[in-house]
């Protein structure tokens, strides 16, 4: 037993019916921040939280996000073309109303310069001028020619009422200020119109009016908006359904990448044998393809790994065993003989220990590990306390008892807590109480082993499940395996060991699993 004043060393149990494992000893007291770490079964058969691969999010998916860009593509593709038609209707309109007025004014002067020329049609007056022009032009549907003369509406073309252009005083007024060739729009009784203005004299003749040609574009504009209108609705229809296709397609395509990531979640409970379904010739079905050609590999070498634990463990007992008898067979005398043989066979009996150890987690990795089946929780727990009190007749005291079933393997489960209470013998002093309960806490039940010892530094309580691991080099007991053998029967179940400080000191160590496993790992357990 480590004295008080030794310096904090990982330390093991020695032989026992249970083989401990590793654990540092230390003469500081333990904290109370649990530490926690998840050992995967056999080195790559569980996943601990560190190791776990992260949960994709709806909103950051490859699929979510090719649905994104492609609708985000359409979108601009249509709100483009819609930009683009409806400035070429307005173009359009701009140019024909244009060119209407433009006309009818050239009209207006032609007819003013001929009447001019000829004595004989020469007008009396500015009004005839106007009548002349409004009377006789045959005119576009929209268009509107409209004659003032101080400042009220002498003459009007068409069937249009003088009473419906004049209401506007405004505009009369402006009209009636023109001085030059002047253009603008305004709003008629019958809607908004462009207009060109351009001022009449006669020489030789009192007045003065101004000849105004107008082109209603209310109705034209009505067609662009309707028009405008039609591409927003035809737009948004288009956008849901290249919405549709392209979540559609993105879900098809990337099928092999989901049945990828379903494989290799499966392929971490259970075995290598699983293949991904190819379909096509494609860069998917290559990377498929791939993955399915790394499988094999992987396949094989775990074979191989596994098919050499096996055989060496086989061989390796062989000559141990016969070693061990002919040592029992022998007859020395001098004292220093006999201090030899003694060292002999420890280490022997150490080697012996250390291939049952590595066969069992070699093992751990197969899916036949472990052999579930419904348990009566309160009863485990009884026969764990009861089989505790053998390990060196110290006090265990069970501290609570977990009611209900729950499916596992008692047979793993017992090996797992006997270790853990080995491992407490090991390092509390002659007489200290060992507690041992278990607790079913949500969907998981706890078994529990706390010892009244030195404690675990907090900065090492991370390592003591690893494999080997030694925090003290100068320790040579143990095999460094027996904690990683408690963490892979843990990781075998879907769950995980844990181990905290205890305010008065010691270590507290929790084997959690779920009651009932998950339902992929529960097809592969059976």
């Amino acid at each position: 037993m480590a004295s008080s004043r030794i310096t904090p060393e990982f330390r093991a149990a020695p032989a026992s019916p249970v083989r401990p494992g590793a654990r540092h000893a230390t003469h500081h007291p333990a904290p109370s921040r649990p530490r926690t770490r998840r050992q995967p079964a056999g080195g790559g058969a569980g996943e601990g939280p560190a190791a776990q691969a992260p949960r994709w999010h709806p909103f950051v998916s490859a699929r979510s996000r090719i649905l994104g860009w492609s609708v985000l593509l359409l979108a601009a593709a249509m709100a483009t073309s819609a930009v683009a038609t409806h400035v070429i209707l307005v173009s359009r309109m701009n140019a024909r109303v244009n060119a209407e007025l433009a006309h009818e004014i050239g009209e207006f002067r032609a007819l003013a310069a001929r009447r001019s020329v000829t004595r004989d049609t020469r007008p009396d007056s500015v009004l005839a001028l106007l009548r002349a022009r409004t009377g006789q032009a045959v005119l576009e549907r929209d268009t509107v020619l409209i004659g003032v003369i101080n400042g009220k509406v002498a003459t009007v073309s068409g069937n249009t009422s003088p009473a419906a252009v004049g209401s506007n005083a405004a505009l009369l007024a402006r009209w009636t200020a023109v001085s030059g060739p002047a253009s603008g729009t305004a709003q008629l009784a019958g809607g908004p119109v462009r207009y060109r203005a351009v001022p009449v004299h006669i020489a030789g003749k009192p007045g003065r009016g101004v000849f105004v040609a107008a082109v209603l574009t209310g109705p034209e504009q009505a067609g662009i908006a309707r028009v405008d209108e039609l591409q927003l609705e035809v737009g948004a229809i288009a956008l849901l359904l290249g919405a549709g296709l392209a979540w559609a397609l993105a879900g098809r395509v990337l099928r092999p990448v989901r049945e990828t990531t379903d494989l290799a979640r499966r392929i971490t409970d259970t075995d290598l044998s699983e293949r991904i379904p190819t379909r096509g010739r494609n860069e998917i079905t290559e990377l498929a393809v791939t993955f399915n050609r790394m499988l094999d590999r992987l396949e094989a070498a775990l074979t191989t790994q596994r098919r050499f634990l096996a055989d060496a463990g086989h061989e390796l007992r062989t000559p141990i065993t016969i070693i061990q008898g002919n040592l029992d067979t022998l007859t020395v005398t001098a004292d220093d003989d006999v201090q030899t043989l003694a060292i002999v066979a420890d280490e022997l009996t150490r080697m012996n220990r250390l291939v049952d150890e590595l066969a069992l987690l070699a093992s751990s990795e197969r899916p036949d590990f472990l052999r579930p089946e419904p348990a009566d929780l309160a009863a485990l727990t009884r026969s764990l306390a009861a089989k505790a009190q053998a390990l060196d007749g110290r006090p265990f005291v069970l501290t609570g008892v977990a009611s209900g079933m729950a499916v596992l393997d008692r047979q793993r489960i017992t090996q797992a807590v006997m270790q853990l209470a080995a491992n407490a013998v090991a390092h509390t002093g002659p007489g200290t109480m060992v507690e041992i309960g278990s607790a079913v806490v949500g969907t998981r039940v706890e078994f529990t082993v706390a010892d009244y010892g030195p404690g675990i530094p907090a900065e090492l309580a991370g390592r003591v499940f690893d494999r080997f691991a030694r925090l003290d080099p100068r320790r040579t007991d143990g095999t460094g395996l027996g904690l990683s053998i408690v963490a892979a029967i843990c990781a075998a179940h879907g769950g995980d060991v844990r181990v905290t400080g205890r305010a008065g000191g010691g270590a507290s160590f929790c084997l959690s699993i779920p009651v009932h496993p998950p339902a992929g790992r529960k097809e592969a357990l059976t």
